[in-house]
């Protein structure tokens, strides 16, 4: 598949992530249920439709999610690198291991500059 076939995907799910946010989406699907049980419809029916769509929500929800921290890490790493007397070293620490972010946090703390609270 080519780039634009997968930026429709993202944009698609980013439409219905967001739609599926709103609380009319919530009482729409209660409601959905309500009529689906009172119209006779198979319980199973039911389970397995709710268990996929919430399968595919909650992908397309990680999607979103996963897209906005990329951006917002791009944007503070940017900020760190413009400032200056800023660490350049610490643009990117979240592709780092516990044990570089722990060496970076003691690096910087002196004893008239103590560490941040966790």
């Amino acid at each position: 598949m080519d780039g634009s076939v997968f930026q429709g995907i993202g944009r698609l799910s980013t439409i219905v992530a967001d739609a599926a946010a709103h609380p009319a989406a919530q009482i729409a699907v209660m409601a959905a249920c309500i009529i689906w049980m009172t119209a006779g419809g198979s319980e199973t029916t039911l389970a397995s439709t709710m268990s996929i769509g919430s399968f595919v929500l909650t992908q397309m929800v990680l999607s979103q999610q996963r897209r906005r921290e990329r951006a917002l890490h791009l944007k503070i790493d940017e900020l760190v690198l413009s400032k200056t007397g800023a660490r350049d070293e610490i643009a990117g620490i979240e592709h780092k291991s516990e044990a570089e972010i722990e060496e970076l946090r003691g690096a910087h703390h002196t004893p008239d500059r103590p560490a941040s609270p966790q």
